[in-house]
């Protein structure tokens, strides 16, 4: 029998100890920045689910705060137009530096969330022979899909109601404007008429259903899958996490979609005599 050889811990070995942790790296050695650890973080699935997170929650409360500030349509035209007025003069180079935050956390969400998919599909090249995902709901299976649907279905938003490409007004006599032509009596920007155009219009209504369902679905999973990832909810709270993401979610739905019902009954009339700016 030979006798096993006990080597002193010394300095170096405590070091590699700490480098091959599973959970990441760390930075004992002279010269080694913060920025080192959030690098490695951030390359790590858990970093990277938790910054799907907390973009994702972000998102969400753009959303419902848009969706707020556009129910200032039932306030009337003057209201919503004051309203559109304030974000887009009055607040100055404020709103060009949210809308490049919100662009920016929307496409850090969508290519944190693609790379994280294409991270899963290459660690299991081939796909399982039976998929059976007990607690798997729909929603979470069509997150990718709901979520790219959603993001294409932003752009088509800005090009119809912040650009006027899409679609254009009627105002009297049958003429056709373009949007960024309609104002009210005190010169603001008319965007109670300009949706009440669009929604006069039935493809666009059609649309922004079919893009506001999609929305609901993503929102019922997203809210409370990024409440649980960044550790705000446990396993005892879960129906809960789940209820608050179906509340929120069809309070953004029913709160949009009332705009377009709306406006189909004329519980939202068009303005008369309206002309071009």
């Amino acid at each position: 029998m030979t006798r096993a050889t006990i080597h002193p811990v010394t300095p170096d070995l405590c070091y590699m100890s700490q480098a091959i942790n599973p959970k990441g790296a760390r930075k004992y050695l002279p010269g080694a920045r913060p920025s080192d650890w959030v690098a490695d973080y951030l390359g790590s699935s858990v970093g990277q689910k938790v910054l799907v997170a907390i973009t994702g929650l972000s998102l969400t409360t753009f959303v419902l705060f848009h969706m707020i500030g556009n129910l200032k349509m039932f306030s009337g035209r003057d209201s919503i137009n004051a309203y559109a007025e304030f974000l887009k003069h009055d607040l100055g180079v404020l709103i060009w530096v949210a809308r490049a935050g919100l662009a920016g956390t929307l496409a850090i969400h969508l290519f944190t969330t693609i790379r994280l998919k294409l991270k899963t599909k290459a660690a299991r090249p081939v796909g399982y022979f039976m998929q059976k995902t007990a607690q798997a709901s729909p929603q979470s299976k069509l997150m990718l899909s709901t979520g790219l649907v959603t993001a294409a279905f932003i752009a088509f938003h800005l090009a119809h109601f912040t650009f006027g490409y899409v679609h254009d007004a009627g105002v009297d006599g049958g003429a056709r404007v373009n949007y960024m032509d309609l104002k009210d009596d005190e010169g603001r920007h008319d965007v109670y008429s300009i949706v009440i155009s669009g929604f006069s219009t039935p493809w666009i209504s059609a649309l922004y259903i079919v893009c506001q369902i999609l929305l609901f679905l993503h929102l019922t999973h997203g809210i409370p899958s990024s409440l649980q990832t960044l550790g705000l909810v446990g396993r005892r709270f879960t129906p809960a996490a789940r209820a608050l993401g179906y509340g929120l979610a069809t309070v953004v739905l029913l709160g949009n979609l009332a705009i377009i019902v709306a406006v189909w009954t004329g519980y939202l009339p068009p303005v008369s005599g309206l002309t071009r700016g």
